[in-house]
């Protein structure tokens, strides 16, 4: 959902096409029988995020940086990303948790799915791990408040 241009997407038409997958658009209709559903507008990746088993996050294999690992993990989905998180606050205590699992290419990521997919125990002990990590964070700007203008004397 971060590059909705019309060369992007056709990138990702072309992948399900070479790979024999069946790819549906979250703008039209037919996803029950989707193997990959390609996110082609803004403001739906929550929602998808809620009907997740597990939740890759993309930006863990390059500088530009880790996206939001903390969407997913409300949810209770356990979450994998690339090795380059170590900037990500959120990415790092969801590892400590046993929330989020690092991948390291493709068939590692592979591995992952399968593991957590096929193992109902794993995949539960993940997500709730995910989610009272996030859960664990609520109230962190009255917190700072409190704190700021306890500073302040007021």
């Amino acid at each position: 959902p971060h590059e909705l241009t019309e060369g992007h997407l056709r990138d990702v038409t072309d992948w399900a096409r070479a790979n024999d997958l069946a790819l549906s658009r979250v703008s039209s209709a037919g996803h029950a029988a989707a193997d990959v559903l390609l996110v082609d507008r803004y403001g739906v990746l929550g929602d998808l995020y809620a009907l997740a088993d597990v939740a890759y996050v993309g930006g863990g294999f390059h500088a530009a940086g880790l996206h939001s690992v903390l969407e997913p993990a409300a949810f209770g989905a356990p979450v994998l990303f690339g090795p380059t998180h170590r900037k990500s606050r959120e990415a790092v205590a969801l590892l400590r948790c046993g929330g989020a699992r690092v991948v390291s290419g493709g068939d590692d990521l592979a591995r992952r799915l399968i593991e957590l997919l096929s193992s109902e125990e794993l995949r539960g002990s993940s997500g709730a791990a995910a989610r009272g990590m996030v859960k664990s964070g609520l109230g962190a700007a009255e917190r700072s408040y409190q704190l700021v203008t306890e500073l302040l004397g007021r």
